[in-house]
């Protein structure tokens, strides 16, 4: 409410918005959605948006979440959850995710649902619309959710061990620290015994009339939202909803779901907490505030609270980032967010954020006090809050340009939130209209005066966090000594930030353009292949997928194969370089030379390829050329970042054998590339050995020549304006650099049949494992659809076996992966994974090889069909995005291979012989198979 008032206050000083001010005037709802209600509550949403074309998301939200329940029904409302995918009035078992798949719906990637505290979202996306029946069949899955879910005792049962799977795979390290700091975190309130995950004991042992009675309790209309957003005739969802929706009749003595307040500490909170499997020191120390409340978030002065959160934040996340970089600066990263306090929405918090350096966590806790605390006495600098107002609005700008080419999720979040909170949902004209008016005439006093009431200066709403990496021999601060150094922290004399900004230019002199010596003209892949004078090679695609944006790639032939004499360099040199500065460049200095604009450049480094990677808009796209340039020709040391990078490293990794899921990974690695260091995650002590000047040798080796690079740009660009400045920044790259003398080596590499099975333990015992099989062959666009659909059959088989039928895992499943050789071979893998119920796993993975004979003796028609319909929809999807032509393009230039023009006919070709010939006669034939088995047991 106070901030309310600051910004209520600075409206009414705004000549232009006096009158305005003074009368709260809502904040326009987008007219473009269709909002409505019916007799029995139910609320909808529905929005026509073509972009893309023919396909839409069907979402149903719920008002209810964990915070619902009684304390002898935790866990049941994500339980509940579950069980919507096992059963509903009309599909029966597992029929709903079958006929979702029928008709293009992936599951997991668009057929989902998520339970949190407060609300609980079912989802699918991306869903074809030319049929109406397959629409009206959406809808009336949408219904089942809503009162239709079977609960059956079968499924009941059978879903209860998925629940533990789940639990076993989420609650490890911070976790599990969390769930143990709640209640004090909330004072015993009921938000301190409400993580959705619930307790297994509920799981267990919860009778199925006692999850029935929950359902019909809290899954009611009044209680619910259908949201439907996409490439659809909106008259007719509208009525189908009236239709399906209007007979669904609510109790009259229905509970209500009230707001659950949290209220107010009078003394400090104070939580030190350790745990094994935590890798690194982690301190959070919040400072709690009153939240708006729902029925005031349409107003004005509510819209600019969200602008200055983001505002703030930012200046302040700038700030710890330049902290992180002196050597003497006792955290790593630090951050700041202002938002819910922790899982509640009745109540919000300022929060400084840090990991701190080994045994510097009372250092590092009191570094983050004293940054706030100097925020309060002295606010943000009027250079600090330009940056950051200027970034806001360069991304309020391409929002606004890009308002005709939103993708449905950008409409369906949105909505959601406005339902549950009532989130406005203004129009992006709208929204960019009242920002443009009243942003500029917002003070850097404003903003400051607002910061300063969310800044505790006494121990009420005080609430801290230390969770910390248990090691023998390791001290851990007390509460008393974390209170101590809050009073020392209150009463210093700080000095005020000073802001050091470098005025030049990014270059202070361009370089001398060089030419376009040939332009050649692919009119099936709708590009133009251009020749530069300095022999860089220039592939151009101009789209209107995004009005906004243009994407850029570079690629030349070496990658760190080349390096296996210097592993160490090699794996991490990309890192290096990005965190380097570029001309007078320090990276901190470019951040803030870049602040408002909307570009940035990326390098890349693969096994056998380097190069460069970027996204701009129109607007901002010589500078990103300018970028280009600086990064292929004047890369410069920034030992201060440098030094940071290698610490946060060496943290992270000293613990990593505590860790199992990192363990696992280096175990998949190291056994599939023969313990090759480029391939394993490094060792802390590797880490200190990184050389820098090696690294840039690397560097100046691979990219001081661009006659090796070509490079893409894909998007809406005007040709006029780009090609000049291809000749400005591309074609005036240097070509005659250091001649690479090294080249790439082939990669070592598992061949046969290799098992390793080994044990590990920790504190939620879970099993992994991996069935890897393998083959090289040169690439043709069929082998990678083959590779690609028989990966899918197989997830399918794994899912029912594994999840479905033995609940050994929450999740199973197979994917695929095409990577090139040396000699522009590829070797094609056939991937299976889960991570398993330990106690099952034995069960479990002969599953995996079970399910690769049943796919190789008769691939099942109707599974066929659903992958065919899956492919066939995300390739229209796909086939609108500037990053699929970027990929489509470097494919066709690099390996003479058309992925586009026939791949639909091609998907619609395949029949279950060429798959099932594919897996026995080219992939298994190869002999190669690799497992790699993790088995969980308690840690002692």
């Amino acid at each position: 409410m106070r901030l309310r008032k600051i910004f209520a206050a600075a409206l009414l000083l705004l000549s232009v918005g006096t009158a305005m001010a003074q009368q709260m005037p809502p904040i326009p709802v987008d007219k473009n959605v269709k909002i409505g209600h019916l007799d029995n509550g139910l609320t909808y949403y529905i929005r026509h948006n073509s972009y893309p074309e023919h396909v839409a998301s069907f979402y149903i939200a719920q008002k209810v979440g964990s915070i619902n329940e009684n304390d002898d029904q935790r866990g049941l409302a994500h339980l509940l959850e579950h069980l919507a995918f096992n059963g509903t009035e009309h599909f029966k078992d597992n029929t709903l995710q079958n006929y979702l798949q029928s008709i293009g719906v992936e599951y997991g990637r668009n057929l989902n649902a998520y339970t949190s505290v407060d609300k609980t979202v079912y989802y699918f996306t991306d869903v074809p619309t030319a049929r109406v029946s397959a629409v009206d069949s959406c809808m009336l899955i949408l219904k089942d959710w809503s009162n239709g879910i079977s609960l059956t005792t079968k499924a009941i049962e059978d879903e209860r061990d998925v629940v533990h799977n789940e639990y076993r795979m989420r609650m490890v390290g911070q976790q599990l620290m969390l769930e143990r700091a709640l209640p004090k975190l909330y004072q015993g309130e009921k938000y301190g015994y409400r993580l959705p995950i619930g307790l297994m004991s509920v799981i267990d042992g919860c009778k199925p009339e006692t999850l029935r009675a929950y359902y019909r309790k809290w899954y009611r209309p009044d209680n619910q939202a259908i949201i439907v957003v996409g490439d659809v005739d909106v008259n007719h969802i509208e009525g189908k909803i009236k239709e399906l929706f209007s007979g669904i009749k609510v109790p009259k003595d229905a509970a209500k779901v009230i707001p659950v307040p949290v209220a107010d500490n009078d003394t400090a909170i104070y939580v030190v907490d350790k745990n094994k499997e935590q890798q690194y020191d982690i301190i959070n120390i919040m400072m709690k505030n009153e939240t708006t409340p729902d029925s005031l978030k349409g107003t004005l002065p509510y819209l600019l609270e969200g602008y200055l959160k983001n505002v703030a934040t930012s200046m302040l996340n700038a700030r710890f980032s330049e902290m992180a970089r002196e050597a003497d600066c006792p955290f790593l990263q630090g951050g700041s967010d202002i938002g819910n306090y922790l899982v509640s929405c009745t109540k919000d918090a300022f929060s400084v954020l840090g990991v701190a350096k080994p045994g510097k966590v009372k250092e590092a806790y009191a570094a983050l006090m004293r940054e706030a605390k100097r925020v309060h006495d002295f606010g943000f600098t009027a250079s600090e809050y330009q940056r950051a107002k200027d970034e806001f609005m360069s991304h309020v700008d391409k929002t606004y340009e890009n308002r005709a080419k939103m993708k449905n999720e950008q409409f369906t979040t949105q909505y959601v939130d406005h339902f549950i909170s009532n989130e406005p949902i203004p129009s992006v004209e709208d929204e960019t209209q009242i920002y443009k008016m009243v942003v500029p005439r917002l003070s850097v006093d404003v903003v400051n005066s607002a910061v300063k009431q969310l800044i505790c200066t006494t121990d009420t709403n005080l609430v801290s966090m230390v969770f910390m990496h248990e090691a023998e021999g390791a001290v851990y601060p007390t509460e008393q000594e974390l209170a101590d150094i809050v009073k020392q922290v209150r009463s210093e004399k700080l000095e005020a930030y000073v802001d050091n900004v470098k005025q030049e230019p990014l270059m202070a002199q361009v370089p001398k353009a060089g030419k376009i010596k040939k332009t050649e003209e692919n009119k099936q892949l709708g590009f133009k292949k251009l020749t530069l004078s300095n022999g860089a090679k220039v592939i151009i695609k101009k789209t209107d997928f995004k009005d906004d944006e243009i994407q850029f790639a570079a690629s030349a032939n070496i990658g760190y194969a080349a390096y296996q004499n210097d592993p160490i360099n090699a794996q991490n040199a990309s890192a290096v370089w990005g965190l380097s500065g570029l001309g007078e460049f320090s990276s901190n200095d470019l951040e803030k030379a870049l602040a408002g604009k909307q570009c940035g450049v990326d390098f890349s480094f693969s096994t056998f390829r380097h190069g460069l990677s970027g996204t701009t808009t129109p607007k901002d796209l010589e500078t990103m050329m300018q970028l280009v340039y600086l990064n292929m020709t004047n890369v410069t040391k920034d030992q201060k970042a440098f030094d940071n990078m290698k610490n946060t490293y060496t943290t992270v990794l000293a613990n990593k054998s505590n860790n199992p899921g990192l363990v696992y990974q280096d175990s998949v690695q190291s056994t599939l590339y023969l313990g090759s260091k480029l391939a394993r995650i490094p060792e802390a002590s590797d880490i200190q050995s990184i050389d820098y000047d090696a690294c840039l040798e690397m560097w100046h080796q691979l990219y001081s020549n661009a006659k090796d690079f070509t490079f893409y740009f894909v998007g809406n660009y005007d040709e006029k304006v780009l090609l000049p400045l291809i000749e400005q920044y591309i074609a005036s790259l240097p070509n005659q650099g250091m001649k690479i003398k090294i080249k790439n080596q082939p990669m070592p590499c598992a061949t046969g049949k290799v098992s390793n099975v080994f044990t590990k333990a920790m504190e939620n015992p879970q099993s992994q494992a991996r069935e890897m099989w393998f083959a090289k062959m040169p690439y043709t666009q069929k082998s990678s659809v083959l590779a690609d659909m028989a990966a899918r059959l197989l997830e399918m088989k794994y899912l029912r076996s594994i999840r479905e039928e033995l609940s050994a895992a929450y999740s199973a499943g197979a994917n695929y992966g095409v990577f090139f050789d040396v000699n522009n071979k590829v070797q094609v893998t056939i991937n299976g994974m889960a991570q398993l119920n330990p106690e099952k796993a034995d069960v479990a993975i002969p599953c995996f090889f079970k399910g690769m004979d049943e796919v190789i003796a008769k691939v099942d028609a109707d599974d066929l069909q659903k992958v065919k319909e899956i492919l066939l929809k995300q390739a229209g999807v796909d086939e609108k995005t500037n990053g699929y032509w970027i990929q489509t393009l470097g494919m066709f230039d690099l390996h003479k291979v058309d992925d586009y023009s026939n791949y639909k006919n091609l998907v619609k070709s395949i029949d279950g012989a060429q798959i099932s010939d594919f897996l026995k006669n080219v992939i298994l034939k190869s002999g190669n198979h690799v497992e790699v088995i993790m088995k969980g047991e308690k840690n002692k």
